[in-house]
């Protein structure tokens, strides 16, 4: 598992992870009942303190996207509860977008354009 963190991003770090871990599930690199690095071994790696990689674990937890055995770790979430967490998850981050393009006057028809146009290209790969 290769985890990527901006230190220069306004993104917070603990969502930079959870983002990570995110796309990793969606793209099928992080299975189900597969097992996420301790803490304290991801929060030494990534050169981060604990508690933001804690943080970003118990917001996936809660969300169902992984769950924590205690005394084991954490895990992803098998079977469609997980995958339906990050469709989930991405729908909202889609959303907060959308919303941010209207506001700056985007068009319906330009976002409508556009949702064609990704999902025709979906289509013929």
């Amino acid at each position: 598992m290769v985890f990527s963190i901006d230190s220069r991003s306004r993104t917070p770090i603990y969502e930079q992870l959870k983002q990570n871990i995110l796309n990793q599930i969606a793209t099928g690199m992080l299975k189900a009942d597969e097992q996420l690095p301790s803490v304290r071994n991801l929060a030494r790696e990534l050169g981060v303190n604990p508690n933001t990689v804690q943080k970003a674990y118990q917001e996936l937890d809660a969300q169902g996207i992984i769950y924590q055995a205690a005394g084991r770790g954490s895990f992803v979430s098998g079977g469609d509860e997980g995958k339906r967490a990050v469709e989930r998850e991405q729908l909202e981050k889609l959303e907060r977008q959308m919303q941010e393009a209207r506001r700056i006057g985007v068009t319906k028809t330009s976002v409508l354009s556009l949702t064609e146009r990704v999902f025709k290209e979906e289509m013929v790969e």
